[in-house]
């Protein structure tokens, strides 16, 4: 029997190929049709700018850990050291409506992750898909792990590293979820 190519164009490997169920995005969020997600750049500072001005002050205040006027948000993107930080977005119609920073440390192994969803868009996976990419990002740049902080309400956080399996410690004010980066060719502990 003749042996078939394996070239990546060869579409015939994939004629007798069905896939049943959800893949990829679909298993992440039920806006898998419809979302885009990318890395920003120093030319989207006026997208994030205008996504961080649609949260609530509530959602607003919990992304920043207090409150912040329009003008302080315009301000910390300003600030971004873009060098530094790698953001995620996630594009819905276009328009941004959630976003996850990775803050690189200056030195050490541990980076930061920050994330904000627009509120008509929480709670449909869109933090997830954005911390699993900037999880994907510190991995390649070397990382070992990344903390996300986050409010005790915040249960969509408290969620999401629960799953992510962070060690979690915190005060009545903030908890600190850190999350271990597994490294090429590691499982998971019971995997």
């Amino acid at each position: 029997m003749p042996q078939r190519s394996k070239r990546p164009d060869d579409t015939s490997l994939l004629a007798d190929t069905k896939v049943e169920g959800p893949r990829g995005l679909d298993l992440l969020t039920p806006l898998a049709d419809k979302v885009r997600v990318r890395g920003l750049d120093p030319g989207d500072a006026t997208l994030l700018t205008d996504h961080l001005l649609r949260l609530p002050a509530r959602d607003l205040s919990t992304r920043f850990h207090g409150g912040m006027s329009d003008d302080s948000v315009r301000s910390y993107v300003a600030r971004i050291n873009w060098r530094d930080t790698l953001i995620f977005g996630a594009f819905i119609e276009g328009q941004l409506r959630a976003v996850a920073e990775l803050i690189l440390p200056a030195r050490g192994a541990e980076g930061e992750v920050a994330v904000s969803v627009e509120a008509p868009f929480q709670r449909m996976g869109l933090g997830r898909v954005l911390v699993l990419a900037a999880i994907l990002a510190a991995r390649r740049v070397g990382l070992q792990t990344i903390r996300l902080t986050y409010q005790p309400r915040n249960f969509a956080m408290r969620a999401l590293a629960a799953e992510l399996g962070a060690k979690s410690a915190g005060e009545s004010q903030q908890i600190d979820g850190v999350v271990r980066i597994l490294q090429r060719g590691e499982n998971r502990p019971g995997a």
